[in-house]
């Protein structure tokens, strides 16, 4: 049996993954199949190719992305075995994914983006570009909300200041939210409403959908800011989170994060500030440059009494036996 079609024929239905979810395990299996040079089966799940194909792996990718085709394999894997479809179960070792630093927009930044979005000269769905990408741009940064929900929102769902986000469309479908947002961003949503009915989209999108990503690298890149895959939209999310938390709000409620460490890897430390080992210690330096030690030279180095001349000969020198010539001579007995 082809991995693809216990994916689709099995695993997916039984699972009840998404679509997205479905499409990112079709990479990991199209990657699999190219290092085997044919479409893989699920008599190809063997410890030592599945090996080989993470180390190859390493070297071209990022480690996250080998990380998930490790995890997506794995999955297919034990599925397999545990229904008898292979003979042995899953035994590989985990891709470690080096931990970053948070990096979030300032200020300046957001403010360079939407003058960035101004310039957009196209139309969307009948919206001009310009007015389309200045609100879900405010929007996402007012809200902390992941770009699938923010896309999925209906003017239903708008309301005066108050946007309410439905389960059905946030990561993990477990509870609907609602966010209050400035009047500013109120009015941004409002100028591109367009006369549309409750039940349509407040962003439609009629293009490709991950063109929005490489769109938004355009903006970005208009306004010289990094447009690498790891300063899309998420880097908006993480820029609402850090500032929340700087101003003392909790940014994993606001996230809706399960787990706070989740919440740590989106705050930013240039905006959530912590003590410092430096802000906490004892000042030793001032105390040193009270007491006018600043510019003294420093104090020789320590002799020691004997051996050579009155000081101890260097360590290469110790093992060597050099005649002291005034004892050697005096001990000398006279020639015939």
């Amino acid at each position: 049996m082809f991995v693809r079609h216990l994916l689709l024929n099995l695993y997916a239905p039984l699972k009840g993954i998404e679509d997205r979810t479905i499409e990112l395990y079709g990479f990991s299996i199209d990657a699999f199949s190219a290092s085997l040079g044919r479409e893989c089966e699920v008599s190809d799940f063997d410890e030592l190719l599945v090996a080989r194909f993470l180390s190859a792996r390493k070297r071209t990718h990022a480690a996250a992305t080998v990380a998930k085709d490790r995890s997506q394999l794995r999955a297919l894997w034990e599925f397999s075995a545990r229904r008898g479809l292979c003979k042995t179960f899953p035994t590989i070792a985990l891709v470690k994914i080096p931990e970053r630093i948070p990096e979030a927009w300032r200020t300046d930044d957001m403010i360079a983006i939407l003058r960035s979005c101004d310039q957009e000269r196209t139309v969307i769905a009948g919206i001009p570009a310009r007015l389309w990408w200045r609100a879900l741009i405010t929007l996402c940064y007012e809200t902390g909300e992941r770009i699938s929900p923010v896309l999925a929102l209906p003017w239903s769902n708008v309301v005066g200041c108050s946007v309410m986000f439905y389960a059905e469309s946030r990561k993990n479908k477990t509870r609907d939210i609602r966010r209050e947002v400035s009047v500013s961003c109120a009015d941004a949503l409002w100028a591109i409403k367009m006369n549309r009915s409750g039940d349509q989209l407040v962003f439609p999108w009629d293009r490709n959908r991950s063109y929005i990503w490489g769109r938004l690298g355009i903006i970005l890149e208009r306004c010289g800011m990094p447009h690498n895959r790891y300063c899309k939209f998420h880097r908006i999310r993480k820029t609402t989170a850090s500032y929340f938390e700087a101003a003392g709000g909790n940014a994993q409620r606001l996230l809706d994060h399960a787990d706070p460490a989740t919440t740590r890897k989106y705050l930013d430390p240039r905006i959530v500030k912590t003590p410092q080992a430096c802000d906490l210690l004892p000042s030793v330096f001032a105390q040193y440059q009270e007491a006018g030690c600043v510019n003294s030279p420093p104090p020789p180095p320590p002799l020691v009494r004997g051996g050579m001349g009155g000081i101890n000969p260097p360590h290469c020198l110790r093992r060597l036996k050099i005649p002291q010539r005034d004892s050697e001579c005096s001990r000398r007995e006279p020639m015939d």
